[in-house]
């Protein structure tokens, strides 16, 4: 009879063992608005990001040398702004490793949940994939990001992230 009840108990054991290491990746809504502190191979940028139906936009507040310089993307161009000059351009000629175009391109793959596998670490959700060849993670803490590194090269810190 024991070991009637074992035989049962095993299968419940089996699958409730399975669905503690399953995550579910953490998304991001398609529309929103977050300040960024980044890292760049030693270097470092502050900028607001706005990502919507268009595409994203990134305003630079620091360092000074480039505060106030305007880069952004929609489906089939890329214009940089800086005061009252402005360039628009092919898409293909922002090049595919580029800080901005990672960082926006690994958020847009978390906001669709393709390409995405996660993980439960020190309570904080961690997705990972690759974006333009490149491994990624977000981390996102109680449902935002506050955190991405790319390639081991690019750091992300996000504040006040807010959905629009």
């Amino acid at each position: 009879m024991r070991r009637f009840f074992i035989l049962l108990a095993l299968p419940a054991i089996m699958l409730c063992s399975c669905a503690a290491k399953s995550t579910q990746p953490e998304t991001m809504p398609k529309c929103y608005t977050a300040e960024l502190e980044m890292t760049d191979n030693g270097r470092e940028f502050e900028a607001v990001l706005t990502r919507n139906d268009e595409g994203w936009e990134y305003e630079f507040t620091a360092p000074e040398s480039i505060k106030g310089l305007k880069l952004s993307k929609n489906a089939d161009s890329f214009t940089a702004e800086l005061e009252k000059l402005k360039l628009t351009d092919n898409l293909e000629k922002l090049g595919q490793n580029s800080p901005a175009r990672l960082i926006a391109e690994a958020l847009d793959m978390c906001a669709s949940g393709k390409g995405i596998t996660a993980e439960v670490k020190d309570g904080k959700t961690v997705n990972k994939g690759v974006v333009n060849g490149a491994d990624f993670t977000v981390t996102f803490d109680d449902g935002l990001p506050c955190s991405m590194e790319i390639g081991g090269e690019i750091g992300v810190t996000f504040k006040n992230v807010r959905a629009e």
